[in-house]
């Protein structure tokens, strides 16, 4: 792969012009919706540009990428960037490999191990497990998570996990998501350890009336909207194994 173009134009897009286009693409490939993506520069190609333009930058996946260096002309690609397939059905999406075992889940300093409903508020559970269907099936990971003004942000539907359009930035690195309701504030960053772990490296999400907060390997907590803690994991933190439900609150 090229480091330098012709021009004497590295390949590292500083990071306010990638937020630029994260934001203008919905945080997704422009064609299919996939977040796992890369930077393509269509106009001009990289081969020919002189600066990173965030205009003639646009995102797309691995697979969408290879053919836009073939199979896809620059017209295509123009007019996915035009109507990016992220805005138009809302959200962009990824895959969680859960495996054919109940999955790990670490929330703050609290580990959940078979465990089906593991955040549960006002009655409706927010982050819950179910068997896999059949054997050697996956078990299917489900959520709802929001922001702190209760604004929904990431869903996850039977493993697939969905980052809503509607967020002010969404980074997706490796095996990590990011997401921020504004610069250097995250709302929620999630890291898979496949097969069968998920991580909740930080969470400050508002919902029925509370404001749930928590980073990995210190203590999760609920508060009311005066600020009086509501819920508060000892320090020690703790592993919940074999329960029916983990964190009920509200």
């Amino acid at each position: 792969m090229i480091c330098v173009n012709k021009c004497g134009l590295c390949r590292d897009i500083p990071d306010a012009i990638k937020r630029d286009v994260r934001q203008r693409c919905g945080f997704g490939c422009v064609r299919c919706g996939s977040a796992i993506y890369r930077y393509h520069h269509f106009d001009p190609p990289f081969e020919k540009a002189e600066t990173h333009a965030a205009d003639g930058i646009t995102l797309l996946c691995g697979a969408c990428h290879d053919l836009a260096h073939g199979f896809l002309s620059r017209q295509t690609v123009q007019a996915c960037n035009q109507n990016p397939k992220c805005l138009e059905q809302g959200f962009s999406y990824g895959p969680f490999d859960v495996g054919s075992s109940s999955p790990v889940v670490v929330m703050g300093n609290l580990t959940f191990i078979g465990t089906p409903i593991i955040l549960e508020v006002s009655g409706k559970a927010l982050l819950a497990i179910e068997p896999s269907e059949q054997q050697r099936t996956p078990f299917r990971l489900s959520a709802t998570l929001h922001d702190r003004k209760g604004n929904e942000i990431l869903r996850i539907v039977q493993n697939e996990w969905q980052a809503l359009a509607s967020n002010w930035d969404i980074e997706v690195e490796k095996s990590t998501i990011t997401i921020r309701h504004a610069p250097r504030q995250i709302a929620l960053k999630l890291r898979s350890e496949p097969p069968g772990k998920l991580v909740i490296e930080t969470l400050d999400m508002f919902y029925g009336g509370l404001r749930i907060t928590g980073k990995e390997g210190q203590p999760t907590a609920a508060f009311l909207p005066d600020g009086t803690v509501w819920f508060k994991v000892p320090a020690t933190g703790a592993t919940i194994s074999g329960c029916g439900r983990g964190i009920v609150l509200g």
